[in-house]
């Protein structure tokens, strides 16, 4: 029989409880057993692992987070390489269903090389892997985003205030995208695209002149600001950018300024319906490439398409977002 480990690597998001159950209840069908690896491969090596049965993931599926936990060690050198593949070894396991981001890629291509077999499920609420068009999540955030600014917004509104928002997201910009546009964000300032400082002074003095006294700008973690921003408000590239561009916004407009970190309540909280099923279609075709004994792949989804990929580098690709989206936002700016 062949057995399976499961495990998360990075950060935790909406969803992947979806996944680990649907990955239990399918492999059963297919006499494939799984073992539940706890905390990453940080917890392979200090033996957190149990055989998963249908009765462990009975109740899960609406619960945010994940019951195996997580953990940010990627390994990458030969010592943990060599003992991931002992303790492979020394559990009998087939191969590996890791569940993750960026994180889940980088480990898993370090573990091609060292002839340890592995399939990627992607789950992370940036929605920046090349390899799928959505990955388990982001969907779930995207609407926390989404909620989070329609509460600013009538505070804003009465106060007169520009609220700065912080997302996630960073590098691809999916979040404050799409968040800005169903939310509906006055201006969105993302690490994938370089901000003009004179576009957004002059789209927030527009809005006030016509009437509209308040704006909402939605700023993505992590963001490289022009020099231009930084000098003027005295700050440092270490600087948090969505408090620099409310100074900036200060500055040079005399206008009143708040700003709010959305933070962890982004990836918390119960997965939305379509995570929900994503989450259980990629993991279900996950279980059947462990059952044919084809690992080296991706899964993914292109629309709900379930697809899958060979390993090579181009898995860490950022997919940005498209065009013809960026476009759209700034119509409603």
């Amino acid at each position: 029989m062949r057995r399976v480990g499961v495990l998360s690597v990075g950060n935790d998001c909406p969803g992947i409880n979806a996944a680990i159950r649907s990955v239990v209840v399918n492999a059963i069908e297919k006499e494939v057993e799984v073992m539940g690896i706890k905390d990453g491969f940080e917890g392979l090596l200090n033996d957190k692992v149990d055989i998963l049965v249908r009765n462990n993931v009975s109740g899960i599926l609406h619960q945010g987070g994940t019951i195996l936990g997580t953990s940010l060690f990627i390994p990458e050198s030969d010592e943990d390489l060599t003992a991931i593949k002992n303790k492979t070894i020394q559990y009998g396991i087939t191969g590996y269903i890791i569940l993750g981001g960026r994180n889940a890629v980088r480990a898993a291509l370090n573990l091609q090389k060292y002839g340890i077999p592995s399939i990627i499920v992607p789950a992370t609420i940036d929605n920046d892997l090349s390899f799928t068009d959505f990955s388990i999540g982001f969907i779930t955030a995207l609407e926390h985003v989404t909620q989070a600014l329609d509460i600013i917004h009538s505070t804003a509104e009465s106060h007169h205030r520009v609220m700065i928002v912080k997302t996630m997201g960073a590098p691809g910009g999916w979040l404050a995208t799409f968040g800005g546009l169903a939310g509906g964000a006055d201006f969105v300032i993302t690490s994938s695209d370089v901000l003009n400082p004179k576009e957004l002074v002059q789209t927030i003095q527009h809005r006030y002149e016509s009437g509209k006294r308040f704006s909402l700008v939605v700023v993505e973690d992590g963001v490289k600001l022009p020099d231009e921003i930084i000098d003027e408000c005295k700050c440092s590239n270490e600087s948090d950018p969505a408090e620099v561009v409310g100074l900036y916004i200060g500055r040079k407009l005399n206008l009143e300024w708040r700003y709010t970190n959305l933070g962890y309540i982004q990836r918390g909280g119960t997965p939305a319906a379509i995570d929900r099923i994503i989450a259980t279609q990629m993991s279900a075709r996950a279980v059947e490439l462990v059952k044919m004994g084809k690992f080296y792949h991706a899964v993914g989804v292109k629309g709900f398409i379930v697809t899958e990929v060979p390993y090579s580098d181009t898995l860490l690709n950022v997919r940005p977002v498209d065009f013809y989206i960026k476009q759209l936002a700034k119509l409603f700016y």
